[in-house]
């Protein structure tokens, strides 16, 4: 079964947390869209490094159409600007409401307090990002899954929430192996 995801960036996105899922996407064989909100073709991150966009954002990525799950990269000012996007509001939105992962590292589950997808759910984040109050429990740990919710810690933490998004797409048997082949694991 064909799987995709779709990642969402601005200007100022964490590089290491949006490309290590998309890479460790690619691997296990997952479609991914590298997916530019503002609609730039290159994208400059948090640490002056340009990337390529695969597309634009647009009404099939707002209604989710084409995708099994939606990722939201930290670093500044990325999470902001995508939490301060009504549109991006919605597509997380409409995503959780379809029943499909949302995943948001580092920064961005600031976005999924906005959208309000935290109350009453497990939850973590870069320190300070969200407000504690705001979750079910926070967590401290690297990555936290609540049903089809996915939050994780920072760009240290990259690797392990890739591979609990594909473990969340039944993609466990690719996790482990990648786990295996990355020397992420003993």
């Amino acid at each position: 079964m064909d799987r995709s995801l779709l990642v969402l960036c601005c200007e100022g996105f964490e590089e290491i947390e949006a490309l290590t899922v998309v890479d460790v996407m690619r691997r296990a064989g997952v479609k991914v869209a590298l997916c530019s909100v503002p609609g730039n073709a290159v994208m400059k991150g948090s640490h002056d490094i340009k990337v390529s966009a695969d597309k634009a954002f647009g009404d099939d990525e707002l209604e989710g159409n084409g995708y099994d799950g939606v990722v939201l990269p930290g670093g500044l000012p990325n999470a902001y600007l995508l939490r301060d996007d009504p549109r991006v509001i919605a597509c997380v939105n409409n995503f959780f409401d379809k029943g499909k992962l949302v995943c948001a590292i580092c920064a961005a589950p600031c976005v999924l307090e906005r959208a309000g997808i935290l109350k009453g759910r497990r939850a973590t984040s870069y320190p300070g990002m969200v407000d504690k109050q705001n979750c079910g429990e926070y967590l401290e740990d690297k990555v936290v899954r609540d049903g089809n919710v996915i939050t994780s810690r920072g760009p240290g933490t990259a690797l392990a929430f890739s591979y609990e998004i594909l473990r969340a797409m039944d993609l466990g048997d690719a996790a482990d192996r990648l786990e295996e082949g990355m020397i992420f694991k003993n």
